[in-house]
């Protein structure tokens, strides 16, 4: 009995110890959490950002001609293309019956010459209507290598860049409208391609972080993709606007791709995605 008295004296005496061991645990745990929070600062601020298209750096993709679109090489809009790439193939009865006149023309040049003294330029102007109808440099070669219309035109890509928008399907007719003298008057864009300097970004920011931004200073802009989820893609700053909303306090800040964007996207103007400018971490 006495045994039990005297563990049990013990037992409470030791309570206090206890209570003051757990009490420091607890505070050497804050601190860690406050460490942990220290070592991982808060990911910078994301502005509101539309994406806007450079008209000047869209190219289109013209048929001034009747035809049928017979081939795509697997188009979409987003798809980077090179300068020269083979996008499709049309064909055409008028373009045939004008490359039938041309080789008239060419086969008969050494005739031609000894009663005109305007032959060369005839030529020329023939081969000049023959490119400006659609046809290429290596498909014009090709008339005159076999003699006998090229029934597939080839459709090139006029820039680099990537494609914009498209406006048409496989086997689509392609009605281009009158004729104006030597040439129609009208045509018919088939696609748009977009030079890489094309896409930007203008965004809304607070004046105090628009006004520390140089013109090269690295950001960033995040975009939702159906397939991929949210994307990040480098830009950098092109040009900060002087105009503050009063209403609001804010700038509009561009913002130009660092690089190729991914391939595959489709960004049309005014979709609405988010940016953050480097250095701006702990900005509101």
């Amino acid at each position: 009995m006495l045994l039990q008295r005297i563990f049990v004296m013990l037992w409470i005496l030791g309570l206090p110890a206890a209570a003051h061991a757990h009490s420091d645990a607890s505070m050497f745990g804050g601190t860690m959490a406050a460490a942990d929070h220290h070592d991982h600062p808060e990911a910078a601020s994301r502005y509101p950002a539309s994406v806007m298209f450079d008209p000047r750096q869209l190219v289109d993709v013209t048929i001034k001609i009747n035809a049928r679109i017979t081939q795509l090489n697997n188009l979409y809009v987003g798809k980077r293309v090179a300068r020269g790439e083979v996008l499709g193939e049309m064909e055409s009865a008028e373009l045939e019956t004008i490359q039938g006149t041309y080789l008239g023309l060419y086969t008969n040049m050494e005739a031609v010459r000894e009663f005109s003294m305007t032959g060369n330029e005839k030529l020329i102007d023939a081969r000049m209507g023959l490119s400006w109808r659609g046809m290429s440099e290596e498909d014009i070669k090709l008339l005159e290598v076999h003699g006998e219309p090229v029934k597939r035109i080839r459709i090139m890509s006029p820039e680099a860049g990537y494609i914009y928008n498209m406006n048409v399907v496989k086997n689509q007719i392609l009605n281009t409208g009158g004729q104006v003298g030597q040439y129609t008057a009208t045509g018919t864009t088939i696609l748009t391609v977009a030079r890489p300097a094309a896409m930007q970004i203008e965004a809304s920011l607070p004046v105090a972080v628009a006004g520390r931004l140089k013109p090269g200073q690295p950001a960033t802009m995040y975009v939702v993709d159906a397939r991929r989820g949210e994307i990040a893609i480098p830009f950098v700053v092109q040009r900060v606007f002087a105009f503050v909303n009063p209403l609001n306090q804010r700038q509009s800040v561009r913002l130009k791709p660092a690089g190729n964007l991914p391939g595959g996207m489709d960004l049309p103007p005014g979709l609405q995605v988010s940016v953050s400018v480097e250095g701006d971490d702990h900005a509101h």
